[in-house]
């Protein structure tokens, strides 16, 4: 009998070390941030560049999509290199201010997940676009992202980075912006951060969401599934999750954070494999079930933040016309 108990004692321990072992080889490998821009490292506004490698894309279509790009059109050539406190004090967030109008709107351009940051082509375009339509525009590193404070080794996931969000916020306001001014527009995983910021302030009026997650439970199975592994280490994932970041990952839900007193434009790519258009339509689905007033603009044949390169004009007039509506002059 003790054999016996041993034996199924031993065969539980096995399989515990084993699922947990898979839960930090994966929490580790979603969260580990990379701290640098990747290939677009040292990138500028007046250098920025879309031909370059692109490693984490399979689909020749999108490369040759960003590689025939005409990025020269959207260079800038005047923005001032700014320093501000993010909420969280003790942090200090960089950006590019983009002034270039008189008493008209801002937008706050908040990047995606690792490798990333101002410097990337996407925040770039976007402010480039913005400016060509009379709006200004801010495009910031999060904290552990470019000349950014780095406090961190994980990424929590946009739910203590919406605090560096709300730093540019007020840090516009010192600028000559007020409050009914300023709009946010969030890339990616971005598009979560400006959500959560946009939560904490009611005076943001108008959210732009490129291509953003749901909420947790969804993303999970996905990131998990990326790696080939099944739904079951999901659990495992978020315990370790936490222990690593020390932030409760279970909280990343975007859509239960979006309010009745705010306005939304929600866009996505059809063929978007990185987050899902699933993703998009849970987030549709939703908002108008709730009576969230929201817009929004599904893309076909786009992957994951193509339609900004697929049709810049035609974003950069939408990105007008929302914020135009919403932020008073």
């Amino acid at each position: 009998m003790k054999k016996l108990f041993y034996g199924f004692f031993s065969f539980i321990l096995f399989f515990v070390i084993i699922y947990f072992s898979v839960g930090f080889y994966l929490a580790h490998t979603i969260l580990r941030i990379d701290h640098s821009c990747g290939v677009h490292e040292g990138s500028l506004p007046n250098t920025w560049s879309t031909n370059v490698s692109y490693p984490d894309i399979k689909n020749k279509k999108r490369i040759n999509l960003r590689k025939n790009f005409d990025y020269t059109k959207y260079h800038l050539t005047k923005w001032e290199n700014v320093n501000f406190s993010s909420r969280d004090h003790d942090i200090t967030i960089s950006g590019w201010l983009f002034n270039y109008h008189n008493n008209k709107p801002i937008v706050i351009i908040v990047h995606g997940l690792f490798p990333n940051g101002k410097c990337k082509s996407e925040p770039n375009l976007i402010a480039s676009l913005l400016v060509k339509n009379e709006i200004n525009a801010l495009t910031i590193d999060l904290r552990n992202y470019g000349q950014s404070s780095l406090v961190s080794h994980y990424e929590n996931l946009g739910l203590t980075e919406y605090n560096d969000v709300l730093g540019a916020f007020d840090f516009l306001q010192t600028k000559g912006f007020k409050k009914n001014q300023i709009g946010l527009l969030g890339i990616s995983l971005g598009a979560s951060t400006v959500i959560f910021a946009a939560s904490h302030e009611q005076k943001i009026n108008a959210i732009w969401s490129e291509s953003s997650l749901a909420e947790f439970e969804m993303i999970l199975s996905d990131e998990i599934g990326r790696y080939g592994f099944p739904n079951i280490f999901g659990f495992a994932v978020s315990i370790v999750g936490r222990l690593l970041t020390g932030i409760d990952p279970t909280a990343l839900n975007p859509t239960y954070a979006l309010t009745k007193y705010q306005n939304y434009f929600f866009t996505h790519g059809q063929e978007d494999k990185r987050i899902y258009v699933s993703h998009f339509n849970f987030i549709k689905n939703y908002s108008m079930k709730h009576n969230i007033k929201a817009e929004y603009w599904l893309i076909n044949d786009a992957g994951h933040v193509d339609s900004m390169f697929i049709d810049p004009e035609k974003y950069g007039s939408r990105m007008k016309i929302f914020f135009e509506k919403y932020l008073n002059n």
